[in-house]
């Protein structure tokens, strides 16, 4: 019987890279080891996603996912975001009447932050 969920496991060929992108856009990252293979992208002590070198381990069959993150201030997170030179459209408003950032990863995995 399952009693927490852990993780998503995700490759990338460019992890540190890719822990970079996370950490300018304001997404808590966990190296546990001290290196970037096998790096955790949200908070340790919930779910999160562990990011794998894949010219280590290979490719996920998985292909690309979609990372859904919770911010504090969307409004601010965007004006954080385009100082930091992140290239992306402002908030929009959702069909189900939220609002929500659209952003790609260096890999191409698509981010909704709420």
């Amino acid at each position: 019987m399952s009693t927490k969920f852990e993780c998503i496991n995700i490759s990338s060929k460019q992890p540190e890279t890719l822990a970079k992108y996370y950490k300018t856009i304001g997404i808590p990252v966990y190296c546990p080891f001290g290196c970037y293979d096998g790096f955790r992208i949200g908070k340790e002590d919930e779910g999160y996603v562990c990011v794998w070198d894949s010219t280590k381990w290979g490719e996920s069959t998985a292909g690309y996912i979609t990372l859904v993150f919770k911010v504090d201030n969307l409004h601010k997170t965007y004006e954080s975001l385009i100082a930091n030179g992140i290239s992306v459209l402002p908030p929009k408003t959702t069909a189900w009447g939220g609002q929500e950032l659209l952003l790609e990863d260096p890999d191409g995995n698509k981010i909704i932050l709420l």
